[in-house]
């Protein structure tokens, strides 16, 4: 166990592996060191993420593509979820607290309510574009009839959390680096759905209209390759590429993820 929040119980093994512990063992060859406390339950906690999270995300894909019909709004949703730990990460600079296990429970917690914002936000335009309205305008209408209820959300999340992030007692203090994660990371994703979705699903939009007129040599309207328009322009060959590019970018993804919760926990 450590003492406070300075370190976290990664560096603080790590000094101990490289530097102590095998000064100590080098003049008794027969006795060997073991690892446990913190270290253990860690060890046990990152078998299980490393097992979990892959599941996890392609669950959470697989149901999204289903729900939206789309495999392009899919991954801009799952393109947001960078962002949120970056909040994260400065909300445990400002804090000064060292990212640890809780954290990285917390970073989970805050990618399951960036998603439930994103999609509201991403339904409500669909339902905009079934209405007849055009694709700009749908975007528009959208960002404006959402902002309340996402910013409620949040405001109302990060004050419910504000105790426990201020709580100076020994047993929260195990709980406030998943209070921050949660915390922060919302505040930064708070924004990032209102102004960067919008623009990731215009950039999607306009990237799918390309697309087809390269293929077909003719400019489809905006509104048109929208997945939620009765009738949307589809063109499989294309669709089954873009299905290719995304699996491997999701294999990256889940690597370098899984490679982070390893230095994290």
């Amino acid at each position: 166990d450590i003492a406070g929040n300075e370190v976290s119980v990664s560096d603080v093994t790590a000094s101990l592996k490289a530097s102590i512990v095998p000064d100590i063992l080098a003049g008794y060859p027969a006795v060997t060191g073991i690892y446990e406390g913190q270290n253990r339950e860690q060890r046990k906690t990152q078998t299980s993420l490393q097992t979990a999270l892959p599941l996890i995300a392609l669950l959470m894909f697989f149901s999204i593509a289903l729900t939206f019909k789309s495999i392009s709004q899919t991954v801009v949703v799952f393109a947001l979820i960078p962002f949120g730990l970056i909040g994260a990460a400065w909300g445990h600079y400002i804090m000064g607290m060292q990212l640890s296990l809780f954290s990285a429970l917390g970073l989970i917690a805050l990618v399951g309510i960036l998603v439930n914002d994103a999609l509201v936000f991403v339904t409500t335009y669909n339902d905009n574009l079934k209405d007849g309205m055009d694709q700009m305008e749908a975007i528009y209408d959208t960002a404006i009839s959402r902002f309340r209820p996402i910013l409620l959300t949040s405001v109302t999340t990060v004050a419910g959390l504000g105790p426990l992030l201020l709580e100076k007692s020994v047993q929260a203090k195990f709980l406030i680096p998943m209070a921050v994660s949660v915390a922060f990371g919302l505040i930064v994703i708070t924004v990032i759905i209102l102004v960067l979705l919008p623009v990731l699903l215009i950039f999607a939009n306009r990237l799918k209209v390309v697309s087809l007129q390269v293929w077909n040599g003719v400019a489809p309207s905006y509104r048109d390759v929208e997945p939620a328009v009765p009738g949307a322009i589809r063109n499989m060959p294309l669709f089954l590429l873009a299905s290719v590019i995304f699996v491997l970018a999701t294999g990256v993804l889940i690597t370098l993820f899984m490679r982070l919760s390893a230095m994290i926990v």
